[in-house]
């Protein structure tokens, strides 16, 4: 009898459990999008050369419109030529309060340098692979000199430049800019230089444009990823670049997955 009593029990947590992740979730995404997360942990889309319209926006979070406005916020008049649009929802270790750790994630986001070694897996070799080769924060774009990660400072609105070597373009500078509010993050990177593949220029300063938002749910991380490239149409590299922008984003959330986990180990032995 008691066995049942403690079975049923069990039972009551973990529905509550769901039931309480559910409605934290149903109050940024559309209840499809909620339901459709909660069992399968991921959502991804991508789009290459034809009209597409992000559908797994976090619509009613705080930093929301900014994720979805960066690419018409530069200026832009062209439709980006590839999307990809990824959501992910990773369950803690330990819940904690909503937003906790929030200051402990923006700090460890940009250390920049954590980047270089990232993997991700090729389709096309069929193994993994490390994406950043090189990684590191620079003074400014003229001097490019290597500095500390720059995590002391006040993340709102705070701008990093870095230097990144990764396995598809090569050696090229990018732009980090970060916004925090409460317990959301949001992360905007643009690549500063021209990027080139095989030697042809294929995207000018400014056309790949990354939005990373991460969400505190106080049980979950919710990362939303909204990748948006204006890029030279060659039809032997197009198949190649798809795969290459969907790995970039996938190996992005490895490296928070990371984070994440490391806030889980600090958690779990402040319960010892």
């Amino acid at each position: 009898m008691k066995k049942h009593i403690v079975v049923s029990l069990a039972c009551f947590v973990l529905f509550q459990c769901f039931a309480y992740a559910q409605t934290s979730l149903n109050s940024i995404l559309a209840d499809d999008v909620a339901e459709e997360l909660l069992k399968n942990g991921k959502i991804e889309y991508s789009a290459y050369m034809k009209e597409y319209t992000p559908k797994l926006f976090l619509n009613k979070a705080q930093l929301g419109e900014k994720t979805a406005t960066y690419w018409e916020e530069s200026g832009k008049t062209q439709t980006p030529v590839f999307y990809f649009e990824g959501i992910y929802l990773t369950k803690k270790a330990v819940p904690t309060e909503v937003g906790k750790d929030m200051d402990e994630i923006t700090k460890s986001v940009r250390a920049l340098s954590t980047l270089e070694g990232v993997e991700y897996y090729s389709n096309t070799r069929k193994k993994m692979r490390v994406l950043y080769e090189e990684s590191y924060a620079v003074n400014n774009p003229e001097e490019r000199k290597r500095i500390e990660d720059p995590v002391n400072e006040d993340p709102n609105g705070q701008v990093i430049y870095s230097e990144q070597k990764d396995s598809t373009f090569g050696k090229f500078l990018y732009q980090y800019t970060y916004f925090q509010k409460d317990n959301e993050l949001l992360i905007r990177i643009t690549n500063y230089d021209t990027l080139s593949f095989a030697g042809i220029k294929i995207i000018k300063p400014e056309n790949m444009m990354t939005s990373i938002l991460l969400y505190d749910l106080g049980d979950y991380y919710l990362t939303y990823t909204l990748i948006k490239v204006d890029v030279i149409s060659v039809s032997l590299l197009e198949n190649k670049m798809t795969k290459s922008f969907a790995a970039r984003a996938e190996a992005m959330f490895s490296w928070l997955l990371t984070v994440f986990d490391r806030i889980d180990e600090k958690n779990l032995k402040g319960l010892e």
